[in-house]
């Protein structure tokens, strides 16, 4: 406060260096007390958050294997990928397939004929009724908004267009309106009922079963599935290029046609006649994912024994040690590890996947055991771990009892976070006592200081009066 730098005015008292002597003395324990304890929930939270993190790596961990399926995940190959490309799922079984293309999903594209040299000029007005396949839309054409490029953008801009784009061609011949659907397969084909205008926009009708009942129409790309066999047996059809469980868990991307033989056709000329399609088991991923597994348990395992371990020589610990919390997380985590999992009515234990504990708590993979495993047990392999009752499952369920929104970890760091916040305010309110205290204690020393100075003038006149 101010004024404490001025000392006693009559006994030459240091009325401010008391009074600081005094706040100190009062202020220095409670605020010791506060702060070692604020030291030490800081500390705490802080291990919390360590531990919690670690713990929630090793839970995404665990789900993004489950996603994925990695430990049953399967490989697939194509001796021609450029012809045909492959991709697969877990649940589908190992095999070969020759696969041929005989034809590739094409879109429909219909164009009219030359309409008009200008491209501003109206063609007309009235409705248009455009569809693609059992779709369909109508189009309204007013006389003052019917050049070409007003058409083109009216069927463009369409809120209901079922699929459909309109574009302009102008070649030696004049202006063309072109009429592509976005999506292949002779499901998709176009039609143009022109019945309600009138102009050239009344030329534009297009009956995909007649063709060429409308001379002013022209069909330039005819809508077409495409078409695979398989092992020279089973003929599949599709709309699009993309066949999903034509084989089952597999999806084929066709690409290009391949050849034939004897047809008299082109394609007795293209030297790729089938692409084959290999389905195996993928090994190397269930191995990486085990090895990352390992790798992020013994973190955790680590990362809770470094911050609760004591040493007994410098009498000092982590910041969790005694912690039940962080205790039980590691404890039911190696009951987990522990645990049989039902496959196929016979227990499975981790162990005899190679992944097993060392003498300190951490694990270790004996890779011989789990490339026998992957070799000759693998459908078993995955179903240990995926599934509803699988170890990734009771992983994840375990983590997120403790990591999760309403976890042990979660509400123990909510408990620490409102004690930093108590601690916090209880700091802010010792300030306000202690400048309350300061200024008494300055009051009372600067009155004790007054009655000194006074004392000491009447004892002076005193002994002034007696000696005269």
């Amino acid at each position: 406060m101010a004024g404490l730098s001025v000392g006693g005015l009559g006994s030459g008292l240091d009325v401010a260096g008391m009074t600081q002597q005094l706040v100190a003395a009062e202020r220095t324990p409670k605020e010791i007390r506060i702060t070692n304890e604020k030291s030490k929930v800081d500390a705490s939270l802080s291990a919390y958050g360590l531990v919690k993190s670690s713990a929630s790596s090793l839970q995404d961990m665990f789900e993004s294997f489950d996603e994925d399926e990695v430990f049953s995940s399967k490989d697939a190959s194509s001796s021609e990928s450029s012809y045909l490309g492959v991709t697969v799922e877990s649940n589908a079984q190992n095999g070969r397939y020759s696969v041929e293309v005989k034809q590739l999903a094409e879109t429909h594209k219909v164009a009219s004929d030359s309409l008009t040299a200008d491209p501003d000029s109206s063609l007309g007005s009235g409705d248009l009724v455009i569809g693609v396949g059992s779709n369909t839309m109508t189009i309204s054409i007013a006389a003052n908004k019917s050049s070409l490029k007003d058409v083109v953008q009216a069927i463009n801009d369409a809120d209901d267009n079922p699929g459909i784009t309109a574009t302009i061609i102008t070649d030696d011949t004049g202006a063309k309106l072109i009429f592509s659907s976005t999506k292949t397969g002779e499901e998709n084909k176009i039609s143009i009922d022109a019945s309600g205008a009138t102009g050239d926009l009344g030329d534009l009708d297009f009956d995909p079963d007649n063709i060429t009942g409308n001379p002013n129409m022209q069909e330039m790309q005819e809508a077409k599935d495409a078409v695979i066999v398989i092992d020279g047996f089973s003929t599949v059809t599709n709309s699009t290029n993309t066949f999903t469980d034509a084989i089952e868990g597999v999806t084929l991307d066709a690409k290009k046609i391949t050849g034939t033989y004897g047809t008299g056709n082109d394609t007795d000329d293209i030297e790729v006649k089938n692409a084959i399609i290999e389905i195996e088991n993928d090994t190397d991923k269930p191995k990486s994912a085990i090895d990352s597994f390992v790798e992020a348990y013994n973190s955790l395992f680590e990362m809770v024994d470094s911050q609760s371990k004591y040493n007994v020589e410098e009498e000092s610990g982590g910041p969790l040690v005694g912690d039940s919390v962080s205790r039980s997380l590691l404890s039911q985590l190696r009951n987990l590890l522990n645990e049989p999992v039902e496959v196929n009515r016979k227990s499975y234990l981790l162990s005899e996947f190679g992944v097993t504990t060392d003498r300190y708590g951490k694990l270790e993979v004996d890779d011989d055991i789990l490339e026998e495993q992957l070799d000759n047990n693998f459908v078993n392999f995955g179903r240990f771990f995926n599934g509803d009752e699988g170890f990734l499952k009771k992983a994840d369920d375990l983590l997120d009892s403790f990591v999760g929104r309403e976890g042990t970890i979660t509400s123990r760091e909510d408990s620490l976070k409102e004690q930093q916040s108590r601690l916090d305010d209880d700091l802010a309110t010792l300030d306000e006592r202690m400048k309350a205290y300061e200024e008494r204690m300055y009051k009372q020393l600067s009155a004790m200081d007054a009655a000194i100075y006074k004392m000491n003038n009447e004892l002076s006149t005193m002994m002034s009066m007696l000696v005269f």
